[in-house]
């Protein structure tokens, strides 16, 4: 709640009053203190002085547009016009790929924060985007992103987003001191970065593994999916794969030419996608909270967003614009609500009031500098074996197989 609301409003939660917490599933967070107070009245007060809406972009809907635009573009010109020109068709997949992730980390992430206007209708219209348009779900990506990512931001069996073990099967890679160490996590800084463009084609099998079997995303449950989510997913995957596989068929593609580009567009989306996203969460800067006995994570929600995100290139247009602002990531944690386009105006408040209240502000130079960090940790956890283990057991772990 007081993520998207205004403090003087939390009182209308009075009435909803039922009693204390007796136990409670998933950490709990202390009171807001005066950090949180302070950066959301500095912020609140920038924007009514500067006469602007945040939740109101006019110009992002011609952004939409023109990124809509030119993924058909692409798809048609790589479909009707040079589906018989191989080369051509690598070039145009290149940069279907690009619009491809630009549109989610516009139009889909826009959306599922509610940052575009204050119309429902609107969030609802643009949430579509990730099934029609990507062919993914846009109703888990909300239970996975809002839900649990942004309210329990690397915190360990309650973030989606760091998930380590699926079914007791431990997970690829080694990115929190929490999880046991096995011997071929010595090597995740090398091939975990290989294994990025594998994303989207992990994100299509899980999706359908959380809403037909597990019914949870990681610790967090799925709730009831109404008949509306069930048609826009259904009908997403018709749209989706029409448009991707059967009209390209039907136009006389050739199934090898057309699978194999399918493929490369969604490893060069998912690089793209997984990189900048892993930039911000998973590095050697954040923090990486751990509850108390009682559940309790010491510091409150916006120390702790300030905590778990890394900001990366902030000076850079360039950056900003490939990057859906998200280079901005704490100014975006703090303040979902406020649209993309309007976090270079909240960074430098919360740069301000970091440094006023003695609290550490994460950033890096470059994107280079963000992309070593982000390496530097994968390797430092691969190392990061426990050194009372004996030279024979460590010898004996490198000869299981998992």
């Amino acid at each position: 709640f007081e993520m998207y609301h205004d403090f003087s409003v939390a009182k209308v939660l009075d009435q909803f009053y039922v009693g204390e917490l007796v136990t409670n599933e998933f950490p709990v967070y202390p009171e807001p203190g005066e950090f949180g107070k302070t950066l959301k009245k500095r912020v609140k007060d920038h924007f009514k002085q500067l006469g602007v809406d945040p939740k109101d972009p006019t110009w992002a809907m011609v952004r939409y547009v023109m990124l809509l635009t030119a993924i058909f573009s692409l798809w048609y010109l790589q479909t009707f016009v040079y589906r018989d020109h191989l080369i051509a068709c690598i070039v145009l997949t290149f940069l279907f790929a690009v619009f491809l992730a630009l549109g989610t980390l516009n139009a889909t992430h826009d959306c599922s924060h509610f940052s575009v206007t204050h119309k429902p209708w609107v969030w609802r219209l643009l949430g579509s985007w990730h099934d029609f348009i990507t062919g993914m779900s846009e109703y888990v990506w909300t239970n996975q992103h809002i839900i649990g990512h942004h309210l329990y931001t690397n915190v360990d069996k309650a973030d989606p987003d760091i998930v380590s073990t699926v079914k007791d099967v431990p997970d690829l890679r080694r990115i929190k001191k929490t999880q046991t160490w096995f011997p071929r996590y010595f090597y995740q800084h090398i091939y975990m970065p290989i294994l990025y463009g594998l994303l989207g084609t992990k994100t299509r099998i899980t999706e359908l593994l959380i809403l037909f079997v597990y019914r949870r995303n990681g610790t967090l449950k799925i709730a009831k999916t109404s008949t509306a989510h069930w048609c826009l997913f259904f009908g997403g995957k018709v749209f989706y794969y029409t448009y991707r596989i059967l009209i390209p068929l039907w136009v006389g593609m050739p199934v090898s030419q057309l699978l194999s580009l399918v493929f490369l567009c969604d490893v060069l989306a998912s690089y793209y996608l997984a990189l900048i996203f892993q930039f911000s969460h998973v590095n050697t800067n954040v923090q990486w909270p751990l509850p108390d006995e009682n559940k309790v994570i010491q510091a409150d929600w916006w120390e702790m967003q300030i905590q778990t995100c890394l900001d990366y290139a902030t000076d850079s247009w360039f950056v900003t614009f490939m990057a859906g602002t998200l280079n901005h990531h704490t100014a975006h944690h703090v303040f979902p609500y406020v649209h993309q386009c309007y976090l270079p105006l909240v960074t430098p408040i919360v740069r301000k009031t970091c440094e006023d209240f003695g609290i550490k502000y994460n950033c890096c130079a470059t994107v280079w500098d963000a992309f070593s960090s982000h390496v530097q940790h994968l390797k430092h956890l691969g190392h990061d074996y426990k050194p009372e283990r004996s030279k024979h057991e460590v010898s004996m772990l490198k000869q299981k197989t998992y």
